[in-house]
């Protein structure tokens, strides 16, 4: 059975792992429409101020890439802040685990 010690390791690195990704998917994000397809039609199914109506009845995108289109359809900022927050700290208290993890196992190492 592994140690609690091993389990936080292999926890912080999941959180790592996790972090990465969603900080790519956020700079990815913020530069191309997740719902807009390769003909520049809109595919969500609900309603985005970036949507404009064709004349056969299909929806375009109008996002063009150039301003970070996700806050026409967050409907809650302020739980979005809250989330990116607790994400950070949460990577803080990581690091900061790991850092002092490291530092017992050097000064445990030269005794």
């Amino acid at each position: 059975m592994a140690s609690e010690e091993e389990i936080r390791k292999r926890l912080d690195h999941i959180t790592e792992i996790f972090s990465s990704i969603s900080d790519h998917a956020s700079v990815q994000s913020s530069s191309r429409c997740p719902y807009r397809d390769r003909n520049d039609l809109c595919t969500a199914k609900f309603r985005c101020h970036n949507q404009s109506q064709l004349t056969d009845g299909e929806l375009s995108c109008t996002h063009d890439g150039s301003f970070d289109y996700r806050s026409a359809w967050e409907s809650n900022p302020a739980a979005v802040e809250h989330a990116r927050d607790k994400v950070s700290r949460v990577r803080k208290s990581a690091q900061q685990r790991r850092a002092a993890a490291q530092e017992d196992g050097e000064s445990g190492a030269s005794d």
